[in-house]
């Protein structure tokens, strides 16, 4: 049975509403991932992403509804020194990722959970977050699979300083899902994280290290067992999420 929202009539989703369903948002952008990477990247990740929660959630029995993936965000301008990334300013992005929650809440649906899965997007959900539950009292949720994977991807990858941006994280999460899209013959370790790592979140990392590629990170560990790896981690703890979601019903009135 198809768990996606697209699929459905509207008497279908009338159901899905009274099931108090989760539905799931799915957010990528496009933008360069250095020469051995497509610029869907973040877009391939999120759309894989969603179609393996949406899958564990109806085995598990969570109502789901599975949308269509955002394609299209926004980036800082350094990366749009490089051909490939179609710009969103984050106003008019955070505006739109607004309007689908509402459109969504106006329905009826009180659980929607929005998959973060491009870096510059997290503060831009987590403020549309705040503005829904100010005007609507309603907590929705946002969920990344880099974040939900961390704790085995620093027990199973082989780069020391770890993934920012097309990097050994990324770089296999699209060998296990497009291998065809990814070029080896251009891995580079040039632009291997060097920069003080303390510094690394509370400034960033694009203002602490120049890249010559567009990457940060070292793409030469990866391999498409590690992102399989990655990817069930952040399915499975997902589902947990998911089910403590739609199990939670007290809330501030």
């Amino acid at each position: 049975m198809s768990f996606y929202f697209g699929e459905k009539n509207w008497p279908q989703i009338e159901e899905y509403v009274k099931k108090n369903a989760i539905v799931i948002l799915p957010v990528g952008t496009t933008e360069e991932h250095g020469h051995h990477l497509p610029v869907e990247t973040d877009a391939m990740i999120a759309r894989y992403y969603g179609d393996r929660l949406g899958a564990a959630a109806e085995e598990a029995g969570i109502p789901v509804l599975v949308m269509q993936t955002i394609n299209f965000g926004f980036s800082m301008g350094i990366v749009r020194k490089w051909p490939g990334c179609p710009n969103i300013n984050t106003r008019t992005f955070m505006d739109y990722i607004y309007d689908i929650n509402e459109s969504l809440i106006k329905m009826g649906f009180k659980k929607i959970v929005m998959l973060d899965c491009h870096g510059n997007h997290d503060c831009l959900l987590r403020t549309v977050m705040r503005e829904i539950a100010d005007k609507y009292n309603i907590f929705t949720m946002t969920l990344s699979p880099f974040s939900l994977s961390a704790k085995l991807y620093a027990q199973i990858k082989k780069d020391p300083e770890g993934d920012i941006h097309g990097g050994e994280w990324e770089t296999s999460c699209i060998m296990h899902i497009h291998p065809e899209l990814v070029d080896p013959a251009n891995f580079t370790n040039v632009d291997a994280i060097r920069c003080n790592s303390k510094l690394r979140g509370p400034v960033s990392t694009w203002g602490l290290q120049k890249t010559i590629t567009g990457l940060f990170g070292d793409p030469t560990y990866s391999t498409a067992e590690l992102g399989k790896a990655v990817m069930d981690e952040a399915t499975v703890r997902g589902v947990e999420y998911l089910q403590a979601y739609y199990a939670h019903n007290e809330q501030s009135e």
